[in-house]
C-alpha cells in the first residue's frame, strides 16, 4: 500500500491544474477543520487536505466516523457561487462514485443524502459545510471512505458495513482513489451543469422507490420516497397520502417496491 505523505500525494496529484495548494498529514483531528483554518488564511480555491489517519474525523448531525489507516480522509476547500454551493454534495457524490468504479471496478449506489453504499452497505460518506470569510462565502467538502480495511474490521458490523478491499478482494491503490476523486471533482466543478449533475445523481440513488423512515428534528416520517428536487431535498409521500419535503434529516431504508 502506497504511503501516503506530501511527497506520494503531490505526485500522484500531478498535472492536476485545478488543485492549488495541497495539505498532507499522517494524522489530524480532522481534515475539515484544517481546511476551514485554511480558508481562514486565504489559502486559494482547491486547496486540498489529506491525512493517513483522522482522530476526530466526523460526519452530518456532528456524529464521529472512524478513520484508521488503511482509510481515505479527504477534504477540499473551495468558494463556489450560491448555485454551485447548493449541488456540492450531488457533485462530490458523483465524483467518488465514478472514481470508485475506475479504481476498483465495484458499482457504487448513493443512498440520500450523503452515504455511499456497495450492495447495501456503507463504505463512505461525504460530508459539506461552509462559511464566510471576510465577505467570501467558503465551502469545505469531507470525504471519507473505507478503503483498504480487512473485514474484522467490520466484524460486528459487517451487515451495514464494508471497504472496498473487502469487496473488490484486493488492495486498493488510495493514491489513484484519490486522483480519480479530484479529476471528476474537477470535470463536475468547472464545467458546471446542475441540470447534469441532478439527473446522473437522481439515477444512482437507491433511495428511490423505498420505504424509508425519516428522522427530521423531532418529527418521523415514515413513507415511500417518490423524488429528490433540484435543491437535493427528498420527497416522501407518507401513508395517510400527505407530501413530505425533507431538507435535512436521517433516512432509513426499510424495502423496495
Amino acid at each position: 500500500m502506497a504511503e501516503i505523505n506530501q511527497t506520494n500525494v503531490e505526485r500522484a496529484l500531478g498535472g492536476c491544474r485545478w488543485v492549488q495548494h495541497i495539505l498532507t498529514y499522517d494524522n489530524v483531528n480532522s481534515t475539515m477543520d484544517v481546511a476551514r483554518e485554511a480558508a481562514t488564511s486565504g489559502a486559494p480555491e482547491a486547496t486540498v487536505v489529506m491525512a493517513a489517519c483522522q482522530s476526530r474525523g466526523r460526519g452530518r448531525l456532528a456524529r464521529s466516523w472512524s478513520s484508521p489507516e488503511g482509510s481515505l480522509s479527504l477534504s477540499i476547500l473551495l468558494y463556489p457561487s450560491e448555485d454551485k454551493l447548493q449541488s456540492l454534495t450531488m457533485m462530490a457524490g458523483l465524483a467518488v462514485a465514478r472514481a470508485i468504479s475506475d479504481a476498483a471496478l465495484i458499482q457504487v449506489d448513493l443512498k440520500w443524502p450523503n452515504d455511499l453504499l456497495i450492495r447495501g452497505r456503507k463504505v463512505g460518506g461525504i460530508l459539506v459545510e461552509s462559511g464566510y470569510v471576510e465577505g467570501r462565502q467558503f465551502a469545505v467538502i469531507g470525504i471519507g471512505i473505507n478503503v483498504n480495511l480487512d473485514a474484522m474490521k467490520f466484524a460486528e458490523i459487517a451487515d451495514i458495513a464494508t471497504s472496498l478491499s473487502v469487496e473488490s478482494g484486493a488492495e486498493v491503490d488510495v493514491l489513484k482513489l484519490l486522483r480519480g476523486i479530484i479529476v471528476e471533482a474537477e470535470a463536475l466543478y468547472v464545467n458546471f451543469n446542475s441540470q447534469g449533475i441532478y439527473n446522473e445523481w437522481r439515477q444512482r440513488l437507491v433511495t428511490l422507490g423505498c420505504r424509508v423512515t425519516a428522522v427530521t428534528g423531532k418529527a418521523i416520517i415514515e413513507g415511500l420516497a417518490e423524488d429528490v428536487k433540484m435543491d437535493g431535498s427528498l420527497i416522501i409521500r407518507s401513508d395517510d397520502g400527505r407530501s413530505h419535503n425533507i431538507i435535512a434529516g436521517d433516512v432509513m431504508l426499510r424495502h423496495v417496491s
